[in-house]
């Protein structure tokens, strides 16, 4: 008989399937407590900005993406048009046009309600957690309750860092410098993501672009890196590097269950 979850989002979830739930909780757990972490940080850096601690709360809860949130506040302090603030949230963000596109296979899958909830909470880590758990669970049903599990920890973990974050980032001594984790953690992500010798050139690129173009008005050096990174990547790097590159199309069979 096909695992099936027609109760999903009720309380009458099978049992079989709340231990997923809790299955993918706990093993995301690793990757929320730095998450948590993460989240206490950019608390603290809300509460040093000019702006209501309520909207920083709220846009941390709407957006879930803590490098947008960053750069889109950052921006604002500044006085930057919102035409560039908005072409900086959307290069920030279009790595998650990478990730949608890794697990497309994935997610067809899965109920049109699974798919909304679960890109909602999707984030670096739960798209690398999601593709490595993938073809260690071969039942869909039981597959996005454990996927649910795990985002929903991170999810929760992080927003509750920020908001104590929030809370506490005007007694936090400055010479604590809990900023600085901010950048560290998304180092940390861009060194496990770039696998591959374009990844390299063009993280090599952007880095440089970055670095030289920093007295740029408005943080616009992002936009002319990223893009600088892309375009000297894909003119440059030969077409032997792209050969065997990871694409991460998984093939994914059909839920039994409708």
């Amino acid at each position: 008989m096909p695992v099936t979850d027609l109760d999903a989002f009720s309380l009458r979830v099978p049992r079989h399937l709340r231990r997923q739930f809790v299955e993918g909780a706990k093993q995301m757990l690793p990757l929320s407590v730095g998450g948590a972490v993460f989240g206490l940080a950019m608390g603290a850096l809300i509460a040093a900005y000019d702006m209501p601690n309520w909207a920083g709360a709220i846009g941390t809860v709407m957006l879930n993406a803590g490098a947008a949130q960053l750069a889109l506040m950052d921006l604002a302090d500044k006085g930057a048009p919102w035409i560039v603030i908005i072409a900086t949230v959307a290069v920030v963000q279009a790595r998650f046009a990478l990730y949608s596109a890794s697990l497309a296979k994935v997610y067809q899958v899965f109920p049109r309600r699974w798919r909304f909830a679960l890109a909602f909470l999707l984030t670096d880590q739960a798209s690398a957690f999601q593709k490595h758990f993938t073809p260690l669970i071969p039942d869909a049903v039981r597959r996005r309750w454990f996927f649910l599990g795990g985002a929903s920890l991170f999810a929760g973990m992080a927003i509750a860092g920020t908001l104590v974050g929030i809370l506490l980032g005007p007694v936090l001594p400055k010479s604590w410098q809990i900023g600085f984790i901010v950048p560290l953690m998304f180092l940390a992500i861009i060194l496990r993501t770039v696998s591959d010798r374009p990844g390299v050139m063009a993280a090599v690129v952007s880095a440089a672009v970055a670095v030289a173009a920093h007295s740029m008005p408005y943080g616009s050096n992002v936009i002319v890196a990223t893009l600088s990174g892309i375009l000297v990547t894909r003119l440059v790097a030969p077409a032997a590097w792209y050969r065997g590159a990871p694409t991460g199309e998984i093939v994914e069979p059909r839920e039994g269950a409708p």
